[in-house]
């Protein structure tokens, strides 16, 4: 059976306001957190909910104050490309110290809504791991019809891109997995579509990833129309695990009932207490 961490995170987007949010997590922990507890373990499992910005706060205290040992923690959504200061409107990384261990950066609807570059991603990412939170990295293409090896290359290029600019930033790639690097891969082809990529082509891109890193320890999740019916196999079993590292679950996550069934399938995969 494989020690691997398996990562399932649920990106709510801005689809609740923050007291439905908070109800979502309620329902969620509630009824995962007898399973998390007996079978889960810190090693094993790692669960992050990422509300709205002003879900953040209400969420965290939830979990931290009612459902301490199912060990269901927050990640945020976005960061400011700033540090602190007169930068109305803006969340540097400092302000997410005890609120948010863990944020996602570089999604591709920023990219795509925000028009964020290569540049300010990893800028982003220099922000996170100074602030001492962990960052979650999505990286992905827009090649529906493109075979697997121009995907790998692709996401190679763009995973490369964000690492200098995080570099130029005063953040390398030494920094970056020592506070805990998570790549999340994205097929921008497959979000929303109800059309997921395969686990070939999900495989391929951690594979691709991790050798021209040299890493191969790197965690990589997959997201794009992750359903619960689905969610097995992108996991495997558990003495034949896929070469994924978990998944990040957009509309499912939403729905409090599929997205237990997504953490369901993740533990049945994952090493006993």
């Amino acid at each position: 059976m494989s020690s691997r961490q398996i990562t399932v995170i649920a990106n709510w987007k801005a689809n609740l306001p923050p007291s439905e949010e908070v109800a979502l997590a309620k329902a969620i922990a509630e009824e995962l957190g007898s399973a998390l507890k007996v079978k889960g373990s810190p090693s094993s499992l790692r669960l992050l909910l990422a509300p709205s910005a002003l879900g953040l706060v209400p969420v965290a205290s939830l979990l931290r104050r009612e459902y301490p040992e199912a060990g269901i923690d927050v990640a945020a959504q976005d960061v400011s490309l700033s540090s602190a200061g007169a930068f109305t409107g803006e969340i540097p990384a400092e302000h997410f110290v005890g609120i948010a261990p863990a944020i996602i950066v570089g999604h591709s609807e920023r990219r795509r809504d925000r028009g964020e570059s290569d540049e300010a991603v990893g800028v982003k990412l220099a922000r996170v791991v100074a602030a001492g939170l962990a960052p979650v990295l999505c990286l992905g293409d827009n090649l529906p019809s493109a075979d697997i090896a121009a995907r790998v290359d692709f996401v190679q290029a763009q995973c490369a891109a964000a690492f200098a600019a995080a570099e130029r930033a005063g953040c390398n790639a030494t920094q970056l997995y020592a506070a805990g690097l998570v790549i999340a891969y994205e097929p921008v082809w497959a979000i929303g579509t109800g059309n997921p990529a395969s686990v070939e082509i999900a495989e391929a891109i951690a594979s691709g990833l991790r050798s021209a890193l040299n890493r191969e320890e790197l965690p990589v999740l997959y997201g794009g129309s992750v359903d619960a019916a689905s969610a097995a196999t992108w996991f495997g079993t558990p003495s034949a695990r896929t070469g994924l590292d978990g998944l990040l679950v957009g509309g499912a996550s939403l729905h409090a009932d599929r997205f237990v069934a997504i953490v369901r399938a993740a533990l049945a995969v994952t090493e006993p207490a």
